[in-house]
């Protein structure tokens, strides 16, 4: 009779286990989806958090792209550096692939950048922003990073190469290199390290310059550092660099779930701690 007991005890418990987890990752599932349809971040915040805690395996990326300036050492329209190279860069790019997932602010700030690689906003707010950030005199020459053609080159900094000259940040140097030969775009090959960027020849007016080089977006740094080498071997001297912006490198999720799980047992104790007092 015992034995039936401690059975049936056993059994109960098991049951009452899978419910409760079946139960939590329902929870953790809806909380999840209502966070990611909320297009601004307040709304999200507690959801995501008790998803998380819920064990549900998608919230820590909502999370992580909700919040990305919690999981990278460089934050927007803040100077730092590369390598030796100081930079500058107005927000965050994230690839297409997460774009149903963005809040409404960071889908309009990606749009942008796409507008301006196709040359129809040149998001000169953005750029005089970086500019002063930078804190370079007037003596510098904005050099542009070299496109996969020399239509695409002209068609993207055209414009904002004018803005800069005009409004007295950096000399124009858009003609100061020559596309030489059509290569395949980085972003839409499937092996990126492998692309020959070489294609282009600088000009002799280079040597003695200061030079801010200036590109749309900053993701694993390559081409920034090699088309650095080759001005510097030109004879200029690079004293930064600035970009509409940044690709968000994704943390780990255990990174994430560190993160939101210290954030709310401090604010359960700082909450207690409040009602203590009061």
């Amino acid at each position: 009779m015992e034995l039936i007991i401690n059975v049936m005890v056993l059994f109960v418990g098991i049951a009452l286990w899978m419910y409760g987890r079946y139960w939590r990752k329902t929870c953790g599932k809806v909380l999840c989806q209502y966070a990611a349809a909320c297009g601004e971040r307040e709304d999200r915040e507690k959801l995501m958090r008790y998803a998380i805690i819920a064990g549900n395996p998608y919230a820590p990326l909502l999370y992580a792209l909700t919040y990305p300036e919690l999981f990278d050492k460089a934050r927007p329209l803040r100077l730092f550096a590369f390598g030796e190279i100081r930079c500058v860069f107005a927000g965050y790019y994230f690839p297409q692939r997460f774009e149903s997932w963005l809040c409404d602010d960071q889908s309009a700030f990606v749009q942008e950048v796409y507008d301006f690689k196709d040359g129809k906003d040149d998001c000169t707010e953005y750029f005089s922003q970086a500019f002063r950030i930078l804190s370079t005199d007037r003596d510098v020459t904005a050099m542009f990073m070299p496109c996969s053609t020399s239509y695409r080159y002209y068609r993207r900094f055209s414009g904002i190469a004018g803005f800069l000259e005009t409004h007295g940040y950096a000399r124009s140097g858009l003609d100061l290199i020559c596309i030489t030969e059509s290569r395949e775009c980085k972003h839409t090959s499937e092996k990126r390290s492998e692309i020959n960027t070489a294609n282009y020849m600088m000009s002799n007016a280079l040597y003695g310059k200061r030079v801010v080089i200036v590109d749309d977006l900053l993701t694993s740094g390559t081409s920034l550092l090699e088309y650095a080498h080759n001005l510097e071997r030109a004879g200029a001297k690079v004293e930064g660099a600035v970009f509409l912006a940044r690709t968000f490198q994704m943390p780990s999720p255990a990174r994430v779930k560190r993160l939101v799980w210290k954030r709310h047992l401090l604010a359960r104790i700082w909450r207690k701690q409040a009602g203590y007092f009061l």
